[in-house]
């Protein structure tokens, strides 16, 4: 049987401070309410990973940015019991232009500045996985997540 699977891009900024920017996430109980998260979204059907992580960004925070300013990138296989199956796409930016706010507040209630070498317990786990196996070198891996932790 043929098992499809979803896209989703992830933004890192980071700061002078090594710290990347988090949202607290809003919603119901199947897209990790309260936990904190890096801003992200689903690919649409017809757009490349570049268009949806220009659009994500301008939705969420209000920036702009451009497709050289990415200084990083890795994928994750992520196999979900609560969401299916996805490659999430991580993409780590030099630069952008405007100044960063919440856009969408019925999904974001803060934004939050967190050292990179130090994640907060209570950012989704397979986020803060993915960051520290970036961090090994590891540009692709595949990642379990059993239940919203």
């Amino acid at each position: 049987m043929k098992e499809s699977f979803l896209s989703s891009v992830y933004l890192i900024i980071r700061n002078e401070n090594n710290e990347i920017l988090l949202q607290r996430r809003i919603g119901d109980d199947k897209s990790y309410p309260n936990f904190l998260a890096l801003p992200a979204g689903h690919i649409h059907k017809g757009e490349n990973s570049y268009e949806a992580l220009i659009r994500e960004t301008k939705e969420e925070l209000d920036i702009d940015i451009k497709i050289e300013d990415i200084i990083d990138t890795f994928v994750v296989q992520r196999r979900s019991k609560p969401h299916g199956q996805y490659y999430d796409i991580f993409f780590e930016l030099s630069d952008f232009t405007g100044t960063v706010k919440i856009n969408e507040k019925e999904y974001c209630s803060e934004l939050i500045w967190c050292d990179i070498d130090n994640l907060p317990s209570d950012m989704i786990k397979y986020e803060r996985d993915a960051i520290k196996l970036n961090k090994q070198g590891i540009k692709f891996s595949c990642i379990d997540v059993l239940k919203e932790e």
